[in-house]
């Protein structure tokens, strides 16, 4: 079994917070939360790699897998142009030799609402292929597992409009006659044999090589990746931080606000239906003291160099209440809103992303013009 693993960076509790949902989902009781904000502590007696908390808190990963590494390899099933099917270990069975494009998790619930909704931005065909009742009397993950992925994939079909479809069957491996001739399979005799002739066309080229490739698929995963952190004008949580006129300030951008950001700059006609809680400041009880920006562990919080009051960047707030609890003065709450709010920092940080290419490009030029000189 591969280690479960706290990433302390992402743990909002160390900032103050009183976030304790890892402890609450976990159905072996394998993790506790001490007193005094310090990062949550896994058993590993107890705890059985189930990843209840990967679906619930940036902060769990292990030394095998992390939801970037699970989000590439789904990536890389649809950039072959194939459905994504997703299962967990207790359907799989010594004898089932599962298909390429099946990926076996130790529990569903370990994906979160986030990474669904981005997937299903990104318009990849997606199956839970698994019989729900063996939910029922998991011994890994618990009843809570059979409940927490239904309503993840719930709350990310309401936001996108799109559908997950679920089957009790499991796509095993195939010879390619067997995948047309296959009695259960749904496919017409006509649009089987055309299937089956543009499978053969693409073996005698050489493409199904080149579809099936797992090096390329990678590399068109990583190449779209690239893009989309390029739209988004978003560092991928550099070790080196930001410096400002008051000095070092460093911004973290949390994994599953990662996913929030891609998928509403992919869709923006989702953000109406996505709730988001983001810091505010009340100015009239505010005393510009800055406990609320030491205290916040993203870096959304920061001090205005003319005012002196605070400010929030959205893009980075993941509403987790450190600043809130931070504030002597109660000037600090937490506002419901909609991702709508990110929008206008995506079209800001487009026009940035393009004024800092343009100035790139000038430079360029003129240095041209110099060497000719």
């Amino acid at each position: 079994m591969h280690k479960l693993v706290v990433v302390n960076e992402y743990c909002t509790r160390q900032a103050g917070s009183d976030c304790a949902r890892c402890g609450h989902a976990c159905p072996h009781g394998a993790i506790s939360l001490p007193e005094g904000n310090a990062a949550p502590v896994v058993d590993h007696d107890v705890c059985n790699g189930c990843g209840i908390c990967f679906g619930v808190c940036d902060a769990f990963a292990s030394t095998h897998l992390t939801m970037n590494d699970l989000h590439a390899r789904i990536r890389r099933i649809a950039t072959s142009g194939r459905r994504a099917y997703l299962t967990c270990k207790e359907n799989i069975f010594p004898d089932l030799h599962i298909d390429t494009n099946v990926v076996v998790l130790p529990c569903l619930s370990m994906v979160p609402p986030e990474l669904w909704t981005l997937l299903m931005a990104e318009k990849i065909r997606l199956t839970i292929a698994c019989d729900l009742k063996y939910c029922e009397d998991c011994d890994r993950a618990g009843e809570i597992g059979g409940e927490l992925f239904p309503r993840a994939i719930e709350i990310a079909e309401q936001r996108t409009g799109e559908n997950v479809l679920f089957s009790y069957r499991i796509p095993e491996s195939q010879k390619l006659i067997e995948k047309y001739t296959d009695e259960e399979d749904p496919t017409d005799r006509r649009a089987a044999f055309t299937g089956l002739l543009s499978d053969v066309g693409e073996i005698a080229s050489g493409k199904r090589r080149l579809r099936n490739s797992e090096v390329l698929q990678d590399y068109y995963a990583k190449r779209e990746r690239a893009r989309a952190v390029a739209r988004l004008n978003l560092s991928e949580n550099s070790p080196f931080a930001d410096f400002t006129p008051e000095g070092r300030q460093k911004h973290t951008l949390f994994p599953r606000q990662k996913m929030l950001l891609e998928a509403v700059e992919r869709r923006h006609d989702i953000a109406a239906e996505i709730p988001v809680g983001i810091s505010k400041t009340d100015f009239e009880y505010c005393t510009g003291a800055g406990a609320c920006v030491a205290a916040c562990p993203t870096g959304a919080r920061s001090l205005d160099q003319e005012t002196g009051k605070p400010e929030v960047d959205p893009m980075y707030c993941v509403g987790c209440g450190a600043c809130m609890n931070a504030c002597e003065q109660g000037a600090v709450f937490i506002d419901e809103a909609t991702a709508e709010i990110y929008l206008d920092e995506l079209e800001k940080a487009s026009e940035e992303s393009a004024e800092a290419k343009a100035k790139k490009e000038k430079h360029k030029h003129g240095l041209r013009l110099g060497h000719k000189e």
